[in-house]
Parts: structure tokens; sequence; C-alpha cells
């Protein structure tokens, strides 16, 4: 099960106490894995997204404002933006071979491995579900379609300020909405559903 991020977490990862890494590991590391995976659509990669990202945010973790929102927004921004550098450097023909290994590196999961991505992809989407209409496309134009703020600007035809502060507002509703857990996450489709 994900753990809720202590409220201190931010103050310790700017300390550089090592045991903040590894708690923010435990809080977002579903959601950094399902970001990447969303967008490289290949598991072996998305690994490394997911250790790229945490290692630049220990190495970044004095750029870090706790004043701006919680740690699990800025962990998605930068594992999303890890992921579209690896996507750039993509040629066709590796995009191609990718493809191809798509179905055999996704039979190398443990099979309880694929039932809590399963299950955290179900959560995302769900809480993606609850998120207005315009948050809902601006999140989904920037994490699965891998557009930039101002290339989803363009497609919208919104202020580039509007965008980021959408996006902003989306990363901070999907964090809480997350890491409120499975049950909360029920019980509002129980009451939704009545």
């Amino acid at each position: 099960m994900k753990r809720r991020e202590p409220p201190q977490l931010g103050e310790l990862l700017t300390r550089g106490d090592p045991s903040a890494l590894r708690l923010a590991y435990e809080c977002h590391g579903g959601l950094v894995m399902t970001i990447a995976l969303g967008l490289l659509r290949d598991v072996a990669e998305a690994e490394d997204v997911v250790q790229d990202t945490f290692l630049q945010v220990w190495n970044r973790r004095l750029d870090y404002d706790s004043t701006r929102g919680a740690l699990g927004p800025w962990l998605a921004t930068v594992a999303r933006s890890r992921s579209i550098d690896r996507l750039r450097r993509r040629s066709a023909a590796e995009h191609a071979a990718m493809e191809l290994r798509q179905g055999t590196s996704i039979r190398a999961i443990d099979p309880p491995d694929l039932g809590t991505a399963v299950g955290d992809r179900e959560r995302i989407h769900a809480a993606l579900a609850n998120l207005p209409t315009a948050q809902r496309g601006t999140v989904e134009l920037a994490y699965f379609q891998g557009l930039s703020h101002r290339q989803i600007a363009d497609h919208m035809g919104e202020p580039l300020g509007t965008v980021k502060t959408r996006l902003r507002l989306a990363l901070e509703k999907l964090s809480d909405a997350l890491l409120a857990g499975p049950r909360q996450g029920v019980a509002a489709e129980h009451r939704r559903a009545a």
C-alpha cells in the first residue's frame, strides 16, 4: 500500500536527509512509474526514468519549495520531462524496435507487480475523471500526448499562464486524490453512483 506523504518530507529532502528519498519513493514511486510508462510504453525505459527522476530530485533538492505545493506534483513534472527527453532522443528505427519488444517486456513483469500497476492505473484514471474538463484535457495533452506547455496553449487557444495554472491545479488535485488511498476513491465512486 502506498504511504501518505509526511508533511515534513520536503524539509527532510532539502536538508539532505537520506531517508527523505526513500520516503519520497514509497509515496510517489507508483505515480512516477505510471507517468513514465504512459509516455514511453516500455517497462525498462520507464524504470530508468523512475531512477533518473529520483536522482534528479535528490541532486536538485535545494530547488524544491514546499510553499509552492506538495512533492508529488514536482516529481510528476520531473518524470514527465525525463520521459519526453527520452522520447525526443529516439530515432524512428529505435521506436519501431521498441514497439516489437513491448509485448515481451510486459510479460516480464511479476504478476503481483502487474496487479499493483493495474491498480495504480485504475486509481489514476478515476482521479482524472474527477478533474474539471479543462484541467483533465490539459493533463492528458501534457502527460499522455507529451505536448509542451506552449503546444498545449496553442492547441487549446488559451494563454500560456492559464495552461500552467490549470496543470498545476490538476496535479495538486491528482496528488491529493492519489494520496487519499483507494478506499476514499471507492467511497467517492459509490457516492457518485448513488
